[in-house]
């Protein structure tokens, strides 16, 4: 409350019935004039002079007070004129400080508002705060989901600082966010690059490429219609078929050649010199005109139908031999063995073995099934399955040549993996070339490919067991003796090209044999790939691209086409970025420097 300054007049007008009221901070006290003059025997008019003096002096004192207040502000603002101003970075710092506390407490909406004043107050050109500042708010917007806030903050932040490693991590998950996993690869590879190859930075990137690589593969393998192949791919997959009806079966050839109406032998020809396509159009004028082996063309057709990754027709036909009641119990195995391999190539494993079983409950004598099984076996590292089934393949045929030479270099390798062991644990490197027993396998080995010299497989497993040995001069010569008896073979040009590399450390003679080996079979996917992977090393990157994504065309299951799609990602992404830093070589040249001794990332 404030008094009231009343004049002598009013007083009186309005006596006795008046108020006079006066009020300080601590006490409030009201007077009546009429008990005053009662109380103390005053007249009214001295009593209003002395209460008039008392306003009056508190009025100076307050005005006093005033003017000495009035004259402080002054010299504050006298100060406050001669303090120097704070510069606009001050102000955007203060603006992100408060940012910063909004984001502790969660307040990101708000945290967001203070980041954008102090970007607005920031001088452009500022290259070491600025980022900050735009990083900052690229958190906020990734606590709010908004990634393609994030990715634009992100890159406004990079645009000023392109090593700035922290913008580079968030974007790449802002992208991975938003489904774009290719432009979240590229981020975490030039973070690679900038933490040196770390492991950390290694594991985050591989984990994305895989995913790439896995979407990729599924599409392609989804879309494609077939795949070409090669006479040699062909035959090498019906030799280990000792009573296919088809594949140099004579007697069948025969029979096939008395009957005139049939286009069954015209089929086999055609089958015989490669023609593949041919024998497949051949098969189905038989199956729907002639009629004369109509179960035994669909088996022929079916099988080429499988090898060339035409799975919906190979299941098909391979059905529908197996459905049929005429068909014999021979026939029949025969088709759920190669049912077993599309079964393979799809990653179907459960499927492959009780196609297996189904196959032995319509033929248990047919060895086949056995040594078939039994290298699918060794595969897995499922050695005392596969020991089995070859025992019992050779029970049924003694004379089978490819279990007896699978079998021997299986029990083998098994062998000298132990004997390894062995010497690691008794700490003794020498204890393996000095084994007596190790003398005694190899020598059975070596008896072995005198038996089977027509074999080409027994020089190629041999050599293989050579190089593992790091017996490298020995390996070739070995791998030159298989060339020999099987000159259009390309995997076992590869085999021999990755000995010599090994042996020497030199890439150019293998480098030389491996596209010796792709003219020899364009469709040789083993070939393509250990190429296209020296290349990276190598760091000719277009080419290395180029190769795999011939090597991915040409694979035959998507688990393979996975690893494939990886391998031409990384590729393709370290291109990409290796060009981005070098248009900036003094800036990125110990980054170079660092790459160039990697010969690559992945």
């Amino acid at each position: 409350m404030h008094s009231k300054l009343l004049s002598s007049e009013s007083l009186i007008a309005k006596s006795p019935s008046l108020s006079l009221v006066r009020a300080d901070e601590n006490s409030k006290f009201e007077f009546k004039l009429w008990h005053l003059g009662v109380l103390i025997g005053v007249p009214s008019a001295a009593i209003l002079s002395y209460l008039l003096y008392r306003k009056l002096s508190k009025q100076s004192s307050s005005n006093q007070a005033t003017i000495k207040k009035s004259e402080s502000n002054q010299f504050e603002k006298n100060e406050n004129k001669n303090a120097v101003p704070k510069t606009p970075l001050e102000i955007a710092v203060d603006k992100k400080n408060q940012g910063n506390r909004h984001f502790q407490s969660k307040e990101f909406e708000k945290a967001v508002e203070c980041y954008t004043d102090a970007i607005l107050s920031c001088p452009q050109e500022d290259t070491n705060e600025l980022p900050k500042f735009y990083q900052n708010r690229a958190a906020a917007y990734e606590n709010l989901k908004k990634y393609e806030k994030v990715v634009e903050d992100c890159s406004s932040a990079l645009n000023l600082d392109p090593n700035y490693e922290k913008a580079l991590s968030r974007r790449a998950k802002a992208y991975e966010c938003l489904g774009k996993l290719q432009e979240a690869f590229e981020d975490l590879t030039s973070l690679c690059i900038l933490q040196k190859f770390s492991a950390s930075s290694m594991a985050v990137a591989d984990k994305m490429v895989k995913k790439i690589g896995e979407k990729m593969a599924a599409e392609i393998f989804k879309t494609r219609t077939g795949l070409p192949i090669s006479q040699h791919f062909v035959n090498n997959f019906f030799v280990g078929l000792n009573n296919d009806l088809i594949f140099k079966n004579a007697e069948f050839y025969e029979k096939v050649k008395e009957n005139e109406q049939s286009l069954m032998k015209l089929a086999i020809d055609e089958f015989n010199s490669g023609d593949y396509s041919g024998c497949i159009q051949t098969c189905t004028k038989e199956i729907n005109e002639t009629k004369q082996f109509v179960l035994e063309a669909k088996n022929l057709r079916g099988s080429l139908y499988m090898l060339k990754c035409q799975y919906k027709e190979a299941r098909c036909d391979f059905d529908d031999i197996l459905k049929d009641e005429e068909a014999s119990s021979g026939l029949k195995s025969n088709t759920f063995i190669k049912l077993t391999a599309l079964n393979l190539q799809n990653a179907e494993e459960r499927e492959a073995f009780e196609n297996y079983e189904k196959a032995i409950q319509i033929d248990p004598d047919n060895e086949d099934i056995y040594c078939n099984r039994a290298q699918v076996f060794a595969m897995k590292g499922r050695f005392d399955d596969a020991f089995k089934d070859f025992e019992k393949c050779l029970q049924l045929k003694n004379d089978h040549k490819i279990a007896k030479i699978q079998k021997a270099f299986f029990e083998f390798r098994q062998f000298f993996a132990q004997l390894s062991m062995y010497a690691q644990a008794i700490q003794s490197p020498n204890a393996v070339q000095e084994s007596q027993e190790l003398k005694k396998e190899t020598l059975k080995l070596e008896n072995l490919i005198k038996e089977f010299s027509d074999v080409p497989e027994a020089f190629n497993l041999y050599a293989q067991v050579l190089s593992e040995q790091e017996q490298y001069e020995k390996a070739e010569n070995y791998y030159k003796i298989a060339l020999e008896k099987d000159p259009q073979n390309a995997a076992l040009m590869v085999q021999r090209a990755l000995n010599i590399m090994t042996w020497t450390n030199d890439f150019e003679e293998p480098i030389k044999m491996l596209n010796q080996a792709i003219e020899t079979d364009q469709t040789c996917e083993f070939a393509l790939e250990t190429l296209a992977t020296i290349e990276i090393q190598r760091g000719n990157l277009p080419r290395a691209v180029e190769l795999f994504e011939k090597a991915i065309q040409l694979t035959r299951s998507e688990e393979s086409m996975t690893n494939l799609c990886c391998m031409l990602v990384g590729a393709k992404t370290q291109f990409k970025v290796l060009n981005q830093l070098s248009q900036n070589p003094a800036t990125n040249l110990d980054i170079l420097n660092k790459i160039n001794q990697n010969k690559g990332f992945y």
